[in-house]
């Protein structure tokens, strides 16, 4: 028993950081297939200063739904923007850069460039009511949709039946003898 139980931990030494370094490399793809255009936020701090970062986005499509725009500001899934609306395509720069203007904690407005004499003037581009609103109506959707108490209370159900047939089967198998 000893000797198989070193070469479980044998081979579990080699699978672990193999198994790591693929679900890495599948994330890194994901990531860079999922998030292509840039995005760079201009953030208004006191006597009007602004402060420019910059960050990946891209579409997410969600089933029986439209899509939406999503900011990645970090390296964890959870350090996301989720923005109401997406941004208009003919407002992009020829570097598919999407330029938005952060007025509140999460309030984004697409601004577009125009060059004047040398000066870049930044000016905002009128948000789609319409796109915003359904998706708020489809999230309010998800929200209120009930589900059946037997859909909630199946899974625990079936646990239970199965845990009953191995216990049922393990007592017959004990009270056989054998020839």
């Amino acid at each position: 028993m000893g000797s198989a139980l070193w070469n479980t931990l044998y081979y579990l030494l080699w699978l672990v950081p193999i198994f790591i370094f693929a679900v890495a490399v599948i994330v890194f793809i994901r990531n860079k297939r999922l998030y292509r255009y840039k995005v760079r936020i201009f953030r208004v701090r006191e006597n009007g200063k602004v402060k420019e970062v910059n960050f990946k986005g891209g579409y997410i499509g969600r089933k029986n739904s439209a899509p939406f725009f999503r900011i990645k500001t970090g390296k964890f899934p959870w350090n996301v923007i989720e923005l109401n609306e997406t941004p208009k395509v003919e407002y992009m720069d020829e570097d598919d850069r999407v330029y938005y203007k952060q007025i509140d904690i999460n309030t984004f407005v697409q601004v577009k460039r125009n060059f004047n004499k040398g000066v870049i003037d930044m000016t905002p581009v009128e948000s789609d009511v319409k796109y915003g609103a359904i998706l708020s109506v489809q999230r309010i959707k998800d929200v209120l949709r009930v589900e059946p108490a037997w859909k909630r209370l199946l899974p625990y159900v079936g646990m239970t039946l199965v845990a009953v047939v191995l216990i049922v089967g393990y007592a017959i198998l004990l009270n056989t003898k054998c020839p």
